[in-house]
């Protein structure tokens, strides 16, 4: 898998490759490790051809281009995994089949809010995809801070690296997770994804920026999902930054993406308890007592609240659109 999106001529025979990144009419297409990558148009008109647009990471069936034609994807095959968000009343389906989900965050320079980790968590969940929450910029934070700031999720049993991409501390221990595996790199803008990619991946120099002065915030660097090879095996898919998450989930299933919630659930006196305000509720008694990490069983009421309301107050809509 290139660096870059590439174009070539080809023989016109049907091929199985991996989406790399899409284009505005297209996607661009790996068949193989290393190979130069085709470009294929997606069929949307007709009922027997429409396709529906691919995102990267999605295996699909093609008609390669040649000299005189464009290429043409013919189908997309069952997917894994899918991770995606609703902006607006849209559905933003974001890739396909990735394995796990690194969540890069860090509690300030940008502020990534306890509760923005949360929705990603649970969008995570939904999409079937390992969550791994990776701490940045450890370098500007005394060890207590981190601490304080990582200790919801510990307790809820999350998997937690700290690392300072650009320091290089931790950077091993991460290598080690990505290693043969199919990775999605998630985070706010600003967090440091493009800094760290350029250390993983040699000769690798993507934009990176400072945060912006005048609004505290990150300033997006990555336009586009894109797939990346690792050196030791494994592929890592780089995605633009986001400053706010909403996920695709109902909110009655919200409590399935919890996972702290799980073992008590069945102590609560209702079957289908949502752990609201339900008369003997084991989840809630348990965040009352500290079992339950409280900041975490108030991040779920507020985005239950949330998810009933709907991504664009209640104006649900189910069209979908990729990144």
């Amino acid at each position: 898998m290139s660096h870059g999106p590439e174009k070539r001529g080809t023989s016109t025979r049907t091929m199985r490759g991996r989406v790399v990144t899409r284009a505005r009419n297209g996607v661009f297409v790996a068949p193989g490790k290393n190979s130069e990558l085709h470009f294929c148009r997606v069929p949307s008109k007709g009922k027997s051809t429409r396709v529906n647009m691919p995102v990267p990471g999605d295996w699909i069936v093609y008609d390669p281009p040649s000299d005189v034609t464009d290429g043409w994807v013919r189908g997309i095959e069952p997917r894994i995994s899918l991770f995606r968000r609703y902006v607006f009343a849209r559905i933003k389906d974001i890739a396909a089949n990735m394995e796990q989900v690194l969540l890069l965050i860090c509690p300030e320079s940008p502020v990534v809010s306890p509760r923005l980790v949360d929705r990603m968590l649970a969008g995570a969940s939904a999409g079937k995809l390992e969550p791994v929450i990776v701490l940045n910029k450890s370098d500007l934070f005394s060890r207590k801070r981190i601490e304080e700031y990582l200790q919801p999720w510990r307790d809820a049993g999350y998997p937690v690296l700290v690392i300072s991409a650009l320091k290089g501390n931790g950077l091993e221990q991460l290598e080690n997770v990505l290693s043969g595996r199919d990775s999605l790199l998630f985070g706010a803008s600003g967090v440091g994804k493009s800094t760290l990619l350029n250390r993983l991946i040699d000769d690798l120099d993507l934009d990176t920026s400072s945060i912006s002065r005048a609004t505290g915030r990150g300033v997006h660097t990555t336009t586009f999902t894109y797939l990346y090879s690792l050196p030791d095996g494994g592929i890592v898919a780089d995605t633009p930054g986001i400053r706010e998450f909403y996920p695709v989930v109902e909110a009655d299933e919200l409590r399935f993406h919890f996972p702290e919630f799980e073992p008590l659930s069945e102590e609560c006196a209702w079957r289908d308890c949502l752990h609201l305000d339900e008369e003997g509720c084991a989840v809630r008694a348990a965040a009352e007592d500290g079992r339950i990490h409280p900041a975490r069983y108030q991040s779920y009421r507020i985005l239950y609240r949330s998810l009933l309301e709907g991504p664009d107050r209640g104006r649900r809509h189910t069209d979908h659109e990729q990144t």
